[in-house]
């Protein structure tokens, strides 16, 4: 009985610690190499030093979140009307809007907000104007590599600042019960307040890396913006053109995914200088 308590709590510790990422293909070796990050429903095997996933029927789909059927089942005729109309997370697609609450730094209220109420239809890339891109990462205040991020981001943003809108949007995991932020969590971890609950329910928010967020957090705690945009873990990125088309997406640069491994820091020198 000690035993299989002092395993189980390793495996909580190696779960909110490692880096895991999703098996989609044959070369999920090579995509953990590239992804640092959390990802849903990740257990730890003892035999293996990398995390290995839970698969939640006898195919070979990994279901992502709870009460969720086949993709292919729910995505067919979504994906048929997304191609007749190019909308699309894939980039030179128009994104996904999306719907949700927004909390702005230093706010003592969430408000509501749309995507979509950023875009330009007007921008023309030849034409030199104002108009902001935006930046959009995906977090997990529980996550231990968004915890670690929080520093990079903090330092990103005041220089790009004048050229792209950073968006946070801050999920929790479903599959795990170490995952699950309140709207307070969220805006201690933004604001850097005091409040116990970040990293895993393991740590003071105002002990995270970095400086305060002064840019919005938008909440996704339910997962359905993380689905729409296909993100399997956390941090995941992504940079929008003025008029809502997808300029940069993650995933495509993966080497694993037959990109050129650009990342993200390096995507942000090459499109803002």
């Amino acid at each position: 009985m000690l035993r299989s308590i002092i395993f189980s709590m390793i495996s909580i510790f190696i779960i909110c610690t490692a880096g895991c990422t999703m098996p989609f293909n044959e070369n999920s070796d090579k995509e953990n190499e590239e992804f640092v990050g959390c990802a849903p429903g990740i257990e730890n095997d003892e035999d293996n030093d990398s995390c290995t996933i839970t698969e939640n029927d006898d195919s070979n789909e990994i279901l992502l979140f709870e009460n969720q059927t086949s993709e292919n089942e729910n995505t067919e005729n979504e994906n048929t009307e997304n191609e007749n109309n190019n909308t699309g997370i894939y980039e030179g697609m128009n994104v996904p809007n999306f719907s949700s609450l927004i909390h702005y730094y230093n706010s003592t209220n969430w408000e509501n907000f749309e995507l979509e109420s950023l875009f330009d239809d007007d921008w023309n890339a030849s034409e030199n104007n104002t108009s902001k891109w935006i930046t959009i990462i995906f977090i997990s205040t529980d996550c231990s590599h968004c915890w670690n991020a929080g520093d990079e981001i903090s330092e990103w943003e005041p220089i790009y600042r004048n050229k792209t809108q950073f968006l946070i949007l801050a999920v929790n995991f479903s599959s795990s019960n170490n995952f699950n932020a309140t709207p307070e969590e969220l805006i201690a971890f933004q604001e850097k307040n005091d409040y116990f609950g970040c990293y895993s329910n393991t740590k003071n928010c105002n002990e995270r890396p970095g400086e305060p967020h002064e840019f919005p957090y938008v909440d996704d705690r339910n997962q359905s913006i993380m689905y729409d945009w296909e993100v399997t873990g956390t941090p995941a990125q992504f940079i929008i053109r003025p008029n809502g088309v997808m300029e940069w997406n993650m995933y495509q640069h993966r080497t694993s995914n037959g990109g050129d491994g650009e990342n993200f820091e390096q995507a942000l020198t090459r499109l803002f200088g």
